[in-house]
């Protein structure tokens, strides 16, 4: 096989930033649509760029040639994208104009410098795409993690945001506009509400920069160059967009009379400037790999199977996800929460017995190491589930602590057996990894991904010719919630309790064209759903420029299906 050192500039970067920017100019306008917002709108892109980061970057058949192209990419920006929502930046626009509000309610504001806006933007808008960035680095690493490497990774996120959150407050007059000179009103929040909100954004956006700069930080110090150049492009050219593009607050005074929604224009531009950021990225780290990068990777994926570490990684994002769910879903939350652990409890089971059974013949079940790491990972997902339950984990000061001492644990229990099973696996794993696990996490992103999407658009679509929307909310989720939860566990069925033996054997890229067009048609009919009337020109407007940037997607989408088509034809003759 020949090493690729060409560029193909347009299948590389052109098309891939195109059909990224597309997507995200649909997706972020209807991000703050009716039955939309904030982590449900932002997991309605999340999707969408996920799906289609694998459809690109995955082959229909044979292993992967380019190193970020797990299915792991799905639920990856699913979850970094919606976790980034969890915030807010409406204050900021207005610093564009040269004034902050003090108070909402009676409009009163003061004059500040517009640097301010750009600082804030771009400071907004680097951990708004770069967290989802962070995830799929996650997915593409060039040598695996141990457990303490896990530990410290994730402690220099955390780290990094209880520092700069510790900062914000340390020293107010490096970070909030014109504190000197408004200290006064800083101080009188009563008085001035829309300054509470001032900090509050502040506060929030220091805290998702800190987990943004942890996580690049551990990058570095390990010199995992792609990832760090993966992570650093992705946050830089959004945050450079979401700066440049001001909120559109430009556009009132360039246009005095237009009659147009400048607001959803601004939102659809923010989507363009990370789908061109991920563009950029996908170019820089996800050309095909030389034959010497294949070979280090495929080492690492032989090597990460049915671990503790997947389940560890898959428990600990999952409960991060069920944090958001339960404040937003209630009951339900705590359900498709714990389903999801007993399914990832479930999959190490039946992977660990099929290694100890199949994949390592001298390892014998009384061995000595899984005895020890099957009751570790059983305490470890027992106790997650179980504290969802436990009245004092309710509040996140006990909750996240209660985690900690949960964690801690059990990376205690698997230390103890961990150095032998290493040596016997590193000794008789073969070189294809357990495909049943990346097909999981495709499937769990897409349902994570689709059924928010799904049920908030529907939401919307009530709340706009209907009215009452937390009625049809609640009305929905009472039908939703036990169809989510049903076909969560047909999924973990399917896909992780049969024995290796009997799992599907067609490689796992061969339907990503069809899950991309899934996607595509699912996320642009809850577009033109939840966008209307139609009595209104500024609505049919963007049901039209839905439609055209539907058109562009597609055709992309169809043109890498029949370059894909091709060159497997070509592979098999």
């Amino acid at each position: 096989m020949t090493k690729t050192t060409r560029v193909d500039w347009a299948h590389d970067l052109f098309l891939p930033t195109l059909l990224f920017a597309a997507l995200g100019g649909m997706t972020w306008a209807v991000r703050g649509c009716s039955g939309y917002g904030t982590v449900s709108g932002c997991v309605f892109a999340g999707v969408m760029w996920g799906t289609a980061w694998w459809f690109l970057a995955r082959e229909p058949s044979g292993p992967p040639r380019r190193r970020y192209a797990s299915g792991w990419v799905v639920p990856a920006l699913v979850i970094g994208v919606g976790m980034a929502g969890a915030r807010g930046w409406m204050q900021w626009p207005h610093f564009f104009l040269g004034h902050m509000l003090t108070n909402e309610h009676t409009g009163t504001y003061v004059a500040i410098p517009k640097i301010y806006g750009f600082v804030w933007m771009f400071l907004a808008g680097v951990p708004w795409a770069g967290l989802g960035a962070c995830l799929v680095a996650w997915c593409g690493s060039s040598r695996g993690l141990r457990p303490r490497d896990w530990g410290v990774r994730v402690a220099c996120g955390v780290g990094g945001a209880a520092l700069l959150q510790a900062l914000f407050y340390a020293y107010p007059a490096f970070f909030l506009p014109a504190y000197r000179q408004y200290e006064d009103l800083y101080h009188n929040l009563a008085a001035n509400s829309a300054l509470r909100k001032v900090i509050r954004d502040g506060d929030e956006a220091m805290i998702h920069l800190g987990l943004y700069l942890g996580f690049l930080l551990f990058e570095i110090v390990r010199r995992d160059w792609k990832n760090v150049v993966l992570i650093a492009t992705v946050g830089v050219v959004n945050g450079a967009g979401w700066a440049l593009c001001q909120a559109w607050k430009w556009a009132p005074l360039v246009w005095p009379k237009g009659d147009f929604n400048y607001w959803r224009c601004w939102e659809s531009s923010g989507g363009i400037s990370i789908g061109v950021a991920l563009g950029v990225a996908y170019f820089l780290v996800n050309r095909p790999m030389s034959e010497r990068e294949r070979a280090a990777i495929a080492a690492r994926v032989s090597l990460a199977g049915p671990n503790f570490e997947g389940l560890l990684i898959y428990l600990g994002v999952t409960w991060s996800l069920g944090l958001v769910l339960r404040e937003w879903l209630g009951g339900w939350g705590n359900l498709y929460f714990g389903a999801l652990v007993l399914a990832g409890a479930a999959y190490y089971f039946c992977g660990r017995n099929a290694t100890v059974a199949g994949e390592l013949p001298d390892a014998r079940p009384d061995s000595g190491f899984a005895p020890r790491l099957e009751p570790g990972a059983a305490c470890l997902a027992l106790a997650l589930l179980v504290g969802l339950y436990l009245p004092a984990t309710q509040k996140p000061r006990f909750g996240f602590l209660y985690l900690a001492v949960v964690m801690i644990c059990g990376w205690t229990w698997y230390r103890i057996g961990r150095e032998k099973f290493d040596a016997e696996r590193a000794r008789t794993t073969p070189t294809a990894g357990d495909p049943r696990f990346e097909r999981f996490g495709i499937g769990l992103g897409l349902l994570t991904g689709l059924g928010i999407s799904i049920r908030s658009g529907l939401k919307g679509w009530f709340n706009i010719y209907w009215g009452n929307e937390d009625y049809w909310s609640r009305v929905l989720w009472n039908i939703l919630g036990p169809t989510y939860l049903a076909m969560l566990v047909a999924l973990a069925a399917w896909t992780l309790l049969r024995p290796a033996s009997r799992a599907p054997s067609e490689p796992v890229g061969r339907h990503a064209y069809s899950l991309i067009w899934l996607v595509l048609i699912v996320q642009n009919v809850l577009a033109q759903l939840i966008t209307g009337p139609w009595s209104e020109w500024k609505e049919v407007a963007f049901s039209i420029y839905y439609l055209l940037l539907f058109f562009i997607t597609a055709t992309i989408v169809f043109h890498y299906h029949t370059l894909k088509s091709r060159g497997a034809t070509t592979i098999a003759e």
